[in-house]
C-alpha cells in the first residue's frame, strides 16, 4: 500500500519548521547556519523560506544551483543547504510531519 504524502500535507494545518543546525530539522553540517530556513506549511502547500542564513539557500534546477530566498515549493524539490542535498520531503520525514 502506497501512502499519500501530498493527500497527509492537507491535513497540516499552518505548521512551521525550523531547518539547521538547531530547530525541528537538524543538519549536522557546519556550513549550514543554526537557523538557517523555516517550511511552513499552508493549506496544503510548502512554503521554504531562507532564514538569512551565512551560506544560502538554492533550488537544484536542471543540475544547476539557483539562489533561492523565499516561495512554494513542491515536496519532491530538491534544494541544497550549506554542502548537503535534501528534498523538501526528506526534510519534513526527519521532523516527522508524515504517518504511516
Amino acid at each position: 500500500m502506497e501512502i499519500n504524502y501530498t493527500a497527509q500535507l492537507g491535513r497540516i494545518k499552518n505548521q512551521t519548521y525550523i531547518v539547521g543546525r538547531e530547530g525541528h530539522i537538524f543538519i549536522n553540517d557546519p556550513t549550514v547556519s543554526k537557523r538557517h530556513a523555516e517550511i511552513q506549511i499552508k493549506d496544503g502547500e510548502i512554503y521554504l523560506r531562507d532564514l538569512n542564513s551565512t551560506n544560502g539557500t538554492y533550488l537544484v534546477k536542471n543540475k544547476r544551483l539557483v539562489p533561492f530566498k523565499e516561495g512554494y515549493v513542491q515536496l519532491r524539490q530538491p534544494i541544497v543547504m550549506g554542502n548537503r542535498q535534501h528534498t523538501i520531503y526528506e526534510l519534513l520525514e526527519i521532523a516527522g510531519a508524515f504517518v504511516s
